[in-house]
């Protein structure tokens, strides 16, 4: 006789076969068909229930089939909230945040980022923080709220700081957005100083030569570009071009959009 972790099991392997044998836009039909096939196995208080809508989600989504991911999604956040399983109810409502903002459904997504903070901390864990508030402040960015913005990459720096230290890589992607979210602003003074934060933090980590810190270099240059500070600009753009050099070809996207960058800007003072 099978155990319940067998048909478990067994059910997950199904969807798997049925993935592979079937097109992407049917994979929805896949995912419906192991939900009910674990709601005839489990009980509808079980976490195996949970787990399948959320696993369903996760099949609609990469398939495309947004509606139903929501839909399996939300149904697996409820299951979760009344279990009081918030550790899973974070993760899922994290989930439909980033669903929601691919979808530019700004309303949708922030909501659910919220949420998802105020979840992982019922459920004592603040390692996520750092992460959902960088999403929600290139969120708010996007919707032109630049003072939600700038709070929520302090908040998210801060974080960061707190629970990783300032060497550590996620403080100096925090850094960098915050740098282009002033460049974008027309806030040079500001922009400068986290973008150099970000550069020193990934020189420390990484070294000199490392494609993290041509990056850096790159954003800094812009960052001058947008300012007219040409000279600056140019000399970021060649450090930048020279690191890349050392890890990719030149026609590579990041290589060839530094270089595109750097010829308008020559072209200009021409």
């Amino acid at each position: 006789m099978q155990t319940t972790s067998d048909l478990w099991i067994s059910l997950c392997q199904e969807l798997q076969h049925k993935r592979k044998a079937a097109a992407p836009a049917e994979h929805h039909l896949a995912a419906r068909q192991f939900c009910e096939g674990v709601a005839k196995v489990f009980s509808p208080i079980s976490p195996r229930l949970s787990a399948a809508l959320e696993i369903a989600g996760d099949v609609c989504q990469a398939a495309g089939c947004s509606d139903e991911a929501v839909a399996h999604f939300e149904d697996a956040l409820q299951r979760n909230l009344k279990s009081e399983d918030f550790a899973a109810a974070a993760r899922v409502t994290t989930k439909l945040a980033f669903l929601f903002s691919r979808q530019e459904n700004r309303v949708g997504a922030r909501k659910h980022f919220l949420q998802a903070i105020d979840l992982f901390e019922s459920a004592h864990d603040r390692s996520q923080h750092s992460m959902i508030l960088l999403q929600l402040a290139d969120l708010e960015m996007n919707a032109g709220d630049f003072t939600a913005c700038e709070q929520h990459y302090q908040a998210a720096l801060d974080h960061s700081v707190r629970l990783h230290g300032e060497k550590h890589p996620t403080t100096a992607t925090i850094c960098s957005n915050f740098g282009i979210a002033y460049s974008a602003h027309g806030d040079g003074v500001n922009a400068e100083n986290f973008l150099m934060r970000a550069l020193g933090i990934r020189e420390q980590i990484f070294g000199a030569m490392h494609p993290e810190v041509a990056a850096s270099l790159a954003n800094l240059a812009v960052a001058y570009h947008t300012g007219k500070q040409n000279e600056k600009a140019a000399g970021y753009y060649r450090a930048a071009l020279q690191t890349y050099a050392a890890f990719q070809r030149p026609d590579a996207p990041e290589s060839a959009a530094v270089q595109a960058n750097l010829t308008k800007l020559e072209a200009r003072q021409k």
